[in-house]
């Protein structure tokens, strides 16, 4: 970590480019990297390149991104280079792959020419089985025990606190991701497998090493033991059955109330019926008798 005396400059020179519209006047002197960042700088704008001996800034003939930074939404993009080419970090067009152990860009491992058996060397660590180590196009290719080179790029970039932190990425022309270049013997090694302790990403196997150890890599699919996915599925179905018999004892007990509640109340209907029948008696003979009493004799 730097001190964060440092991060007014972060800010002013990692992250703003050139001011020098199309048009404008600049000069490729004074073309570099971000010493933070490593980000191309130039006078001119992201959307611009500087050209030489002219000193002017002309728009990009090309962009090495799908949706690069510095253009508005309503701006056409240049174009994308074709198979076989590449486009450097000053967009000023197109130029064929480098052969092996010709010039190339910091980390622009696509700017170099693929080997034969490039299918064989190809992995996320390179582009196609080749890289660019120290400014210098190679194969992705040295094995156990071979002279391998170490190439260490250190950026900076702020933290949640707002001070800044380095991050070093370290790369090598071993054949990843079997080997590794140990640094101390200038040789590469065999990469470590899970679990092994390692002191660096690129030492393991899975490209991940936490707080010592190798680790899985982030994306790495979770796999789950036959016993946990045995017992998922009797959890799951064990619950759904217990919820089935859950359901039919509710269901059973509201309906034996709603068979009481219709038992009670044609209970008290028949006693209503009943009542008003004797009612209806009792006063049928009670006229009866009284008409019998007055009746002539």
């Amino acid at each position: 970590m730097i001190v964060s005396t440092y991060a007014p400059i972060l800010l002013a020179l990692g992250v703003l480019g050139g001011s020098v519209g199309h048009g404008g006047h600049c000069s490729t002197e004074n073309d570099h990297l971000d010493m933070f960042t490593h980000k191309f700088m130039s006078d001119c704008t992201d959307s611009a390149f500087c050209t030489a001996p002219n000193g002017t800034c002309e728009a990009r003939n090309c962009r090495r991104d799908e949706y690069p930074f510095g253009y508005s939404v309503d701006t056409s993009l240049p174009p994308l280079c074709a198979h076989g080419s590449f486009c450097p970090d000053e967009g000023d067009g197109c130029r064929v792959l480098v052969p092996l152990g010709g010039p190339c860009q910091l980390e622009r491992d696509e700017q170099c020419s693929e080997p034969e058996n490039w299918m064989e060397l190809a992995s996320p660590y390179n582009a196609n089985g080749s890289i660019c180590i120290q400014s210098t196009c190679m194969y992705a290719n040295a094995t156990l025990g071979q002279t391998c080179v170490t190439d260490n790029t250190t950026y900076v970039e702020l933290g949640p606190d707002g001070n800044p932190y380095t991050i070093v990425v370290s790369r090598d022309n071993c054949r990843t991701p079997y080997f590794y270049c140990d640094a101390t013997q200038g040789v590469c090694s065999r990469s470590l497998p899970w679990g092994s302790p390692c002191s660096a990403d690129r030492e393991c196997e899975q490209h991940n090493c936490v707080t010592g150890i190798c680790a899985d890599s982030p994306e790495t699919p979770l796999r789950v033991p036959a016993w946990q996915c045995a017992l998922t599925i009797l959890s799951i179905l064990g619950a759904m059955a217990a919820t089935c018999i859950f359901l039919t004892i509710v269901h059973k007990r509201q309906r034996f109330e709603q068979y009481t509640e219709l038992r009670d109340y044609y209970y008290e209907q028949m006693s209503y019926r009943n009542d008003i029948i004797a009612l209806h008696a009792a006063a049928a003979d009670k006229i009866t008798r009284e008409k019998g009493a007055h009746a002539p004799r």
